[in-house]
Parts: structure tokens; C-alpha cells; sequence
């Protein structure tokens, strides 16, 4: 059973949240503190992340994600890191259940090709470390999480995509910031924006700009400069 934290009216328009490899659905406090006001705002823990079983595979992931798309009708779909791969998955592989998708903190494209040696050093991470700055109640549960990073691949995903899309990353996310240029290039009519003096973690550092952007890009008549 996948835990989910909830907000807002559940009659107005559905916004689905998903979390990165660190923190699960709680990442996302000031998110739904911002938006429940106008959104029906949903956040999951992916498999293997707090209340929600593991293991955790993206696979699973995309499953789960579909599955509370699904129950919901056409949702707004959010992912950040992590979150942003599963969700560029589920609106690739699902394009009737997503209306419109905001890709934070990259995704990265494939990073078993683009960052092995960051994935290796992950591998040596003992369990109390991990326990300490993620939802992930062992080492195995993150190992797991790396196993599924290090196959993951969007190459061919992305040009899939056909839902209206914005691209968020921090300006201080050099890391992240070549594979959001990449994901806006590649999806059709894709649109990135580049938070000055934020970094990876946009939402969580730097509420307020994440908000204002991403409600201004899901308001309807919303159009993004050229």
C-alpha cells in the first residue's frame, strides 16, 4: 500500500509530487502549503521510502505513480531528481494521464553513463549515514535505489513526451544543469527555466521561486516566453 500525503480540496485540479532519492513525500511541506489552496496537491512515497514497502525499482515507481494518476484523472505530475525521471516515465509511457509536467533538478538523462563514479562512492555509503538524510530505512534499500539510477536511461523516453513541459533547475546546479539543457532541447516544445543562486535541492532551498514558477506554468493560460 503506497503512503500518500494529501492536500487541499479534492475536487479542484490534481497535482502529483515526486520526491528525489533523499527525503520522500516530505520534501514537499512547503509545496503543499503554497499550492493546496488551488490544487488537489498529492505526494507519494515511492516504493521503499517511509510508510510506502519497498523494494524499490523504477519500474515500481512508474507503477505506483500511474496508478495514483489513474484514480485522479489527467493530473499536473512534479518530480524533482529522482522524482523527475519516474515522472518523465509515467507521462512518456501514460500521455493520457498527464496534462502538464514540470521536470526539477534535471532529470539526469542516464547516469550510469554520466556519473558512475559519483554512483560508485554511493555504494560505499554505510547504513547510519544513510538512514541520517534519506526516508530509506537501510543500506539496502539505497543500494537498491542505485541499482535502479545506474540502468535508467531517457535517451529514448523523452522525445516521447507530449504533455506541455517546464524544466526547472538551480543555477548552482552544475552538476544538473547540462542534462536540463539537454531534456528542454529534447522534449517537443519544452521550456527550462534557471533559478538564479539556487541548487539541486530548488524546492526545498528555494520555496518561494519553485512555487511561484511552477503555478505560474500550471495556470491555464499560462504561456511561457519564447
Amino acid at each position: 500500500m503506497m503512503h500518500v500525503r494529501e492536500a487541499g480540496d479534492a475536487e479542484a485540479p490534481a497535482l502529483v509530487l515526486v520526491h528525489g532519492a533523499g527525503r520522500g513525500a516530505r520534501m514537499w511541506r512547503r509545496q503543499m502549503e503554497a499550492m493546496s489552496g488551488r490544487f488537489h496537491v498529492v505526494a507519494p512515497d515511492l516504493p521503499g521510502f517511509s510508510g510506502t514497502p519497498g523494494p524499490f525499482s523504477m519500474a515500481a515507481a512508474v507503477e505506483s505513480v500511474a496508478e495514483i494518476a489513474q484514480q485522479l484523472g489527467p493530473v499536473h505530475l512534479c518530480g524533482h531528481s529522482l522524482g523527475a525521471i519516474v515522472a518523465a516515465r509515467v507521462t512518456a509511457e501514460h500521455p493520457d494521464l498527464v496534462a502538464r509536467l514540470v521536470l526539477s533538478g534535471g532529470p539526469e538523462i542516464a547516469p550510469g553513463k554520466t556519473s558512475p563514479r559519483q554512483l560508485r562512492s554511493g555504494r560505499r555509503r554505510p547504513g547510519w549515514l544513510v538512514r541520517a538524510i534519506s526516508d530509506l530505512p537501510h543500506r539496502g534499500a539505497w543500494i537498491d535505489v542505485l541499482d535502479a539510477l545506474e540502468a535508467s536511461d531517457l535517451s529514448d523516453v523523452l522525445q516521447r513526451i507530449a504533455a506541455p513541459t517546464l524544466v526547472l533547475c538551480g543555477q548552482r546546479d552544475r552538476a544538473s544543469l547540462p542534462d536540463a539543457r539537454r531534456t528542454s532541447a529534447t522534449i517537443p516544445g519544452a521550456h527550462l527555466i534557471v533559478v538564479p543562486h539556487a541548487g539541486h535541492l530548488l524546492p526545498v532551498t528555494a520555496p518561494h521561486a519553485f512555487n511561484a514558477i511552477v503555478q505560474g506554468f500550471l495556470t491555464p493560460e499560462h504561456q511561457p516566453a519564447p
